[in-house]
């Protein structure tokens, strides 16, 4: 009689299965519209790092225009302004994660079964663990590790023009006299679209039906504390703007920022929130090549032990997350703190 096998190691079988888990995970990762592959993305994406191609990624950046522009009739043959492209370098380490599905004799399941319910389990982790990563760089979470260790590269802190506080009060002095207010959104908008001297840009809106708009993401805590300072007459007001612009994941829309909300938002101390104001390359993140190819960005590697007895479901991916940050200085990013508690 034909043995049955428990589980196929084909590398075809492998590849196909990581690339559902590199669409799966992606896709479940909290705030995943915000990914894209253009400059025009909040965060932008890189993928063709293949095996072999090192460990650091260098992405584009395009500084916006600086010139005066050209009145009348004076002449624009010859005075056109050259597009200024710097680099942003980025490191990425390989990160892996495996299941254990158990003896045939516990789990009395199918060979398809015991693939999906690995698959999924992994899927589950890595979201979870990629959406933690990708908020840590964009709150400047300093403490942020992976399994106690530093992965690719710490998260920096916001820098001091590019990060504001409720009334002006250092972050670790903050109390309940300085909630969100939307106000404090203004100032952030402000400070987005006028920037320093010593900055010398201003943060990329990102166009949503032919018009610009900032994406704002509050800590829950954050968030229900400004609903309950808000006229509740105004509150109604940005709740049907939000439902006419049908975004996902925005709450409410408030000149020109989209508002969402989202747990992962860092406290930096006991009640203080990195809130933040996001605009095109906040952040980049990049994926390597699984270790194994360019056409697989994770891998998916079943393996046995114990004379085949027990099997083990490897998801592993080689990646990193940045901040954008240019000549010292945050390149697409307001970080607003505030103070919150449960209601």
């Amino acid at each position: 009689m034909a043995e049955t096998r428990f589980l196929t190691n084909d590398a075809l079988t492998r590849k196909r299965w990581a690339k559902d888990l590199f669409k799966v995970v992606l896709k479940g990762v909290e705030f995943n519209e915000l990914i894209g592959t253009s400059s025009e993305s909040i965060v932008q994406m890189r993928t063709e790092l293949g095996k072999g191609d090192g460990d650091v990624v260098k992405m584009d950046i395009r500084l916006p225009l600086s010139g005066e522009g050209i009145v009348g009739h004076d002449t624009v043959e010859g005075n056109e302004e050259k597009m200024i492209f710097k680099q942003f370098e980025l490191t990425i380490e390989e990160l892996n994660h495996a299941v254990h599905t158990g003896g045939r004799m516990d789990q009395q399941r199918v060979p398809y079964d015991l693939m999906m319910e690995g698959k999924n389990a992994l899927s589950d982790w890595w979201t979870d663990k990629l959406s933690d990563y990708l908020f840590a760089h964009l709150c400047g979470d300093t403490t942020f590790r992976i399994a106690g260790q530093a992965f690719a590269q710490n998260p920096s802190s916001p820098d001091s023009d590019h990060l504001m506080t409720m009334n002006d009060v250092s972050e670790g002095s903050l109390t309940s006299a300085d909630e969100m207010d939307l106000t404090f959104l203004d100032r952030m908008k402000q400070r987005a679209r006028i920037p320093s001297a010593a900055t010398g840009w201003r943060i990329r809106p990102v166009k949503m039906n032919g018009k610009n708009y900032y994406r704002v993401i509050l800590h829950d805590y954050v968030f229900d504390r400004l609903r309950a300072n808000t006229n509740v007459g105004q509150w109604g007001d940005l709740l049907r703007a939000a439902q006419k612009l049908q975004v996902e994941n925005v709450e409410f829309v408030y000149n020109g920022m989209m508002v969402s909300k989202s747990e992962r938002i860092r406290s930096v101390n006991s009640g203080e929130y990195r809130n933040v104001l996001l605009g095109a390359q906040a952040a980049c993140v990049a994926w390597g090549g699984a270790g194994e190819s360019k056409g697989t960005t994770m891998s998916f590697v079943p393996y046995e032990k114990d004379a085949k007895r027990y099997v083990m479901i490897r998801g592993g991916g080689i990646l990193g997350i940045k901040r954008t940050v240019f000549n010292s200085q945050d390149y697409g990013i307001i970080v607003g703190t505030s103070y919150a508690t449960a209601l």
